[in-house]
This record gives structure tokens, sequence and C-alpha cells, in this order.
């Protein structure tokens, strides 16, 4: 296996030895690769071998400091904000759907153009203590969500600015995403356990799946919504789709409604893209919904305008009236992705089998889907299959 490669401005093995002209110093030697790619010699010298060690260091640094990279759009003295907007028409390039552009956007405005990063240059800006400061404050002033999709732009933008060499490394790899500070702002977990479910706060419970008797108060109360979120209910619980799945990646041209069945074109895993079967209710459910809407672009898209029918939602609305159903319904504690645990545990119940079941849901791994289930090993048949004959048993016995 090779040998792993050594990181720009990153110190190898440090020797020591007696300075050979200054009586009593320690002479530090070592090696680094600069910004590009290049081996180079450095030594210093100081009382002790800690003092030769810092000084050696800090003509690392200072090579590291004053090392330019990148081109005329960008380089190392190109501020933050200027490096996110070109991070951003690198992404439009990529044709995101344009509720990710949207999200990107709003992240790099509020987080990067407003926030404390804003003043500095990429340089500047790639620092472990600095981005793990910058992302706490963001955690407790605005929520952890906040602060991990803050995370996941940054990276982006410094990930784009290590390519064009307008920086030796990233150093996102290293920084940690902290949570938010119990009691704060942005610490959004209600943990008051005789909390009467109306305090603000998440009452989310990740590991539990409604009951037949919730998913008819949840059902109805979608019916009943002022938003159009009944027939996506009815989607949800069918099928187990992820919210995201059902309001973007679920078009009209992939329900085939004689053959019960409808593509979902996922995108988060190679298995997200999937063809799932519908139940009678939802064929049904899915008929009149296209003959009062119609059946132009997406299944659960844009219906109050015509100008806009079959057009995107956007998913924080849409996820905004289902809280609400939730609420009306009794079930605080429940989210859309309930829906989804939900399938794999009645599932699971009727018999069905993990693969089956990660079919069902887009996973590309069948652990993720054990997870769901609350299993930490999924089961296996290893003890009821790795068993010998009786008569090759005696045989060895006898040896």
């Amino acid at each position: 296996m090779a040998r792993p490669k050594m990181p720009p401005f990153t110190l190898a093995t440090i020797k020591f030895c007696p300075h050979p002209t200054l009586h009593g110093m320690v002479q530090a030697r070592s090696r680094y690769v600069d910004g590009h790619g290049k081996r180079q010699e450095v030594t210093a010298s100081g009382k002790t071998e800690a003092a030769a060690r810092r000084a050696l260091a800090a003509k690392v640094n200072k090579a590291r400091d004053e090392y330019q990279g990148g081109d005329e759009v960008l380089n190392q003295s190109t501020k933050l904000p200027r490096a996110a907007a070109i991070w951003l028409d690198s992404k439009e390039r990529e044709r995101h759907a344009e509720a990710t552009m949207r999200a990107y956007r709003g992240y790099v405005q509020t987080s990067i153009n407003e926030g404390v990063l804003s003043a500095l240059t990429v340089a500047e800006a790639n620092d472990v203590a600095r981005i793990e400061a910058w992302l706490r404050g963001i955690a407790d002033s605005r929520g952890e969500t906040a602060a991990r999709q803050s995370r996941k732009v940054l990276s982006g933008v410094l990930a784009l600015a290590e390519r064009t060499g307008a920086i030796p490394a990233s150093v996102m790899p290293r920084a940690k995403t902290p949570g938010a500070k119990p009691g704060s702002v942005g610490d959004r977990h209600c943990t008051d356990p005789e909390c009467d479910m109306d305090c603000g706060k998440r009452h989310l419970d990740t590991g539990r799946a409604f009951t037949a008797a919730e998913v008819g108060h949840v059902l109805g109360a979608a019916e009943a919504a002022k938003a159009d979120v009944g027939d996506l209910a009815h989607f949800l619980f069918g099928t187990g789709a992820r919210l995201s799945e059902a309001l973007h990646c679920t078009a009209w041209s992939d329900v085939d409604l004689n053959g019960k069945t409808v593509r979902v074109r996922g995108t988060k895993t190679r298995e997200a893209d999937r063809v799932l079967p519908l139940s009678d209710d939802l064929v049904e459910t899915l008929r009149r919904r296209g003959e009062l809407h119609g059946t132009t672009g997406l299944v659960f898209g844009v219906t109050y305008f015509t100008s806009k029918l079959g057009q995107p939602r956007d998913r924080n609305n849409v996820g905004k009236a289902m809280r609400r159903v939730f609420a009306t319904a009794g079930v605080p504690w429940a989210g859309t992705h309930t829906f989804r645990r939900t399938v794999a545990s009645w599932m699971d119940e009727s018999g069905a089998s993990l693969a089956e079941i990660a079919n069902q849901l887009g996973h590309a791994d069948t652990n993720v889907t054990a997870g769901y289930l609350g299993r930490r090993v999924a089961p296996t048949r290893a003890a009821a299959v790795m068993v010998l004959p009786s008569d090759r048993r005696a045989t060895l016995r006898a040896v």
C-alpha cells in the first residue's frame, strides 16, 4: 500500500542536533511540501529542543502565509464573500435544482456575507479555530441545522479554493460542527418531561412510528388542512418516500395508474431512483388528484396558481403545514420522516426482509434500514446454517 501523501506545509519528522557553529544552541531540521507540491528542507535553532521546534514551525507557517496561489479570479487574497459568489456560479453550472440553489444562496447571504467571516480572505478563513467559533455562534443563535448547512457551504467554498490553488489545503475535514449550547436560542430541543407540547421547542421523536389509529388521525387532519397536503400525506404513508422525493422527484409522467406503480427519481443514494407499487386506495387518490388539478409537471407541485401548475413547491412551507397537521392530529412528536419509519416498521412486522424494506425506502445499505428498525445488528441465519451433519461431527470427535 502506498504511503499517504503528506499535506502541504506540514512538518515531517524533526531531527535535533547541536548547532554546528553556535555554541549551546540546538538545531532542528525537517522538511515539508510547499504549495506547489515540492519538498523543501527547513532548519531552525533555539536554546532548547522545544524552542528550536517552535522556530521551525514558525518558518513553515510563514511560508504558508506567504504562499501565492490561485489565479486572477480566486486566490488567497480573495475575500470570502467573493469566493462564495464564485462557488455559487460553479454550482449553478452543475444544474442543481432551483430549491437547492435557493438554499445555497440563502446560507451564503446569512452565514458568510453577513457573518463574522465576511471581512476575511479565503486564506484567513481557512483556520480551524475561526471556523469552529463561527459554527458555535451559528448553532447558538440559529440552531444546529443552520450550523450544519453553513458548514456545508463553507466546505464547498474552501474546497474550490483548494482546487484552484488559492489555499494549500482546506482545513474543513478537521473542523467539528458543534451542537447548540443548552438553553441558547439555537437549542430547539425541549427537555421538559412534563411539557404540554406547546412551548415552541421541538419534540421530534425519531425512534417512533405511527400506530394505525394515529395514521387515521393524521390523514384526516391533512385532508382537512387549508394547505394542499392531504394527498401528499396519503402518498408518504403509502410509499415511505422522503418529503423531498415526493415534492420534487415525482412527476405525473412517472405515474402508471393502470399498472399501479410510480417511479420516484430520488437522488440521495444510488438506490433512491426506484419504482414503487401503489395500493388501490393510493391509486384512487392520485386519480382524483389528476382529475382535479391536471397531470402537468410534478404530482405534488403548485396547485393554487394555474400559471405555475405542477411547478415545485417550497419544502419549508410544506414542512410547516405538516407540523400543523401533526399538532392537530395529537402527534406533535412526529415529523414527515415518521411516515418512512412507519412503513419500515409495518413491513418488518409483516415479515418483509431487510432488503425488501431497503428497496422500498431507497436505502443503499441495509444497515441503515436496520437502524430505522432499532436493530444494532442485522439478524443472520448463520447459527442455523453453519452446522455440520451429525456423522461428520462424530468423525471429528474421534480424530
